[in-house]
């Protein structure tokens, strides 16, 4: 029976292959901490599938654009948003300014309700005027962020079309 369990032995240390060599064990280094969450996140583009140039049809297809806001002083017509507090301008029969006032971010993670030193934190090249703090995005569209009333916290926030816009 010896003989029978060490041949079985031998057998089966021959089949094996050779071990394979130790792999390192992957490291993964995180330097940031991101916030995941459900804000809605207006960039250079627009805010959902609310987009800056669309066509006013356009925008009421998406269903996130609801009816004009009448009582307000503005330049040019505005609609609401349905998926966020804030409104859409519309000039020449496309969307040149959208505005946010809740529950909303940059892709940088800037918030409304943030502070004025976050926002230059964030926005180091952020310039004054005196509808808010502007940060050009690109040669078409720029910022504009609002503490209107609060001080120093962030009320809104403006995507608008560099050479167009809706407030008075």
């Amino acid at each position: 029976m010896k003989r029978v369990v060490i041949a079985a032995l031998l057998l089966l240390t021959a089949c094996d292959p050779a071990p394979r060599p130790a792999t390192p064990p992957t490291t993964i280094t995180v330097s940031e901490t991101v916030e995941v969450d459900n804000s809605p996140v207006i960039d250079s583009r627009g805010i959902g599938a609310v987009r800056l140039d669309m066509a006013l049809p356009e925008l009421q297809a998406t269903g996130e654009v609801g009816d004009r806001v009448d009582g307000l002083e503005f330049s040019c017509p505005v609609y609401e948003l349905k998926a966020v507090r804030g409104w859409i301008g519309i000039e020449d029969g496309v969307a040149v300014e959208i505005r946010v006032e809740s529950n909303a971010r940059t892709p940088e993670n800037l918030r409304i309700g943030d502070s004025r030193a976050r926002m230059h934190e964030v926005y180091p090249d952020v310039s004054q005027n005196p509808h808010g703090f502007i940060q050009e995005l690109d040669a078409d569209t720029r910022y504009k962020f609002i503490f209107q009333n609060a001080g120093d916290t962030l009320t809104g926030i403006s995507l608008t079309k560099v050479d167009r816009g809706c407030l008075t």
